[in-house]
């Protein structure tokens, strides 16, 4: 099984301007989570997706595979399919995982996780989810999510889920897809619907277009920390500082 990940990465941020290249521990965030990408045993190539030549240019330095694409992309996923369409025009990869570039975090331990989960599955997508910390329910950068008891998502939302029948127990979202190559040129496709622009979480395209989304459960996975904003960034500053000075 051939699969590869992509890693789609802008500098324009509204909360956090050029947050791929800011430096955490000597590195750039980007480089982070391209190591942790490469250090997955079921992922065969790695390439960062960027519309911005300070991006590219520090890839290469640190030996990345990098490529340019239009800005005018509304995406990271649609960024992932054009470099999907780009770079291989027929014989495709079965599996491409969209990894996103502010997951500093992130290990390929659960990249791994997530794929033996999802090679076993007939979804055409899956995602992690993981325990979520009861006193972060009120952010909005922390995405909520519930599924059902054969981990298929039902919602995701930036607000605390309440299901019709009652409350429901929310899990943490980690915003990393696993996509059959044909299934991601489809959604690529699709008209975004009217949760996606309400919420701005592209996941519920599939969800309103009736698609299954498979849910990984990684307990570890808890502890990633996506960079949204400058407090962030200094949480995961003095995680990896603690982790490199031991």
């Amino acid at each position: 099984m051939h699969i590869i990940a992509i890693i789609p990465t802008r500098y324009g941020s509204t909360r956090l301007q050029g947050k791929p290249l800011m430096d955490i521990a000597g590195k750039p965030m980007i480089r982070w989570v391209w190591e942790a990408a490469i250090s997955a045993t079921k992922i065969d190539r790695v390439i960062i997706a960027t519309d911005d030549e300070r991006i590219l240019e520090k890839a290469k330095i640190f030996g990345a595979e990098a490529v340019m694409t239009p800005s005018e992309l509304a995406s990271g996923t649609d960024r992932v399919a054009h470099v999907i369409k780009q770079i291989y025009p027929s014989d495709r990869p079965d599996i491409v995982v969209n990894i996103q570039g502010d997951e500093p975090l992130l290990t390929g331990e659960v990249l791994d996780k997530l794929l033996n989960d999802f090679i076993g599955s007939d979804a055409p997508m899956a995602t992690i989810v993981a325990p979520a910390d009861a006193i972060r329910f009120s952010d909005p950068n922390m995405v909520k999510v519930v599924y059902d008891s054969e981990s298929n998502a039902l919602h995701f939302s930036r607000a605390l889920i309440i299901l019709p029948r009652g409350p429901a127990e929310n899990f943490k979202h980690i915003g990393i897809y696993a996509f059959r190559t044909h299934a991601l040129l489809d959604f690529a496709q699709m008209e975004p619907t009217p949760g996606e622009k309400s919420e701005r979480l592209e996941q519920l395209r599939a969800l309103e277009n009736g698609w299954k989304i498979k849910c990984v459960f990684i307990p570890e996975a808890a502890n990633l920390i996506g960079v949204d904003t400058e407090e962030d960034l200094e949480r995961v500053r003095e995680i990896i500082s603690q982790k490199v000075s031991i």
